[in-house]
């Protein structure tokens, strides 16, 4: 879904998504945790809060969380949550979250997002 250019770019854009509002993807920050905690209540997910709270204060150099956030009404709603380990980004996502009553389609954009930064991340650490 991501489209193939720098991963670095992925973060400093705005995406529309096949339904659903434009979101924006952003380095996921402590204070997204009550909104994040939101959307896994949403999506029946809310035993994970917890462990979203460890990925928002784990090691920077160790992981990459990343939000998607999209005005809905008035207000910038986080819609999509998304972490991996930067160590083994082969693994794919370590977690991944998505409203589904409001997106199509992000899912897929934030595992594209977190790969392909995760792996950019390990090529520059490695030259």
């Amino acid at each position: 879904m991501a489209p193939a250019a720098d991963p670095g770019a992925l973060l400093a854009r705005s995406y529309t998504l096949p339904r659903g509002p434009r979101v924006r993807l952003r380095l996921a920050r402590r204070r997204d945790l009550a909104q994040i905690e939101a959307l896994l209540r949403r999506e029946d997910r809310a035993p994970e809060a917890l462990q979203v709270a460890r990925l928002l204060r784990a090691d920077p150099r160790h992981q990459l969380a990343i939000t998607a956030a999209a005005l809905v009404g008035t207000a910038e709603t986080v819609v999509g949550f998304g972490a991996i380990d930067l160590d083994r980004p082969e693994a794919g996502p370590r977690m991944l979250v998505s409203d589904h009553a409001l997106t199509d389609g992000l899912e897929a954009l934030l595992a594209d997002a977190l790969v392909g930064r995760a792996e950019a991340l390990r090529r520059a650490r490695a030259a």
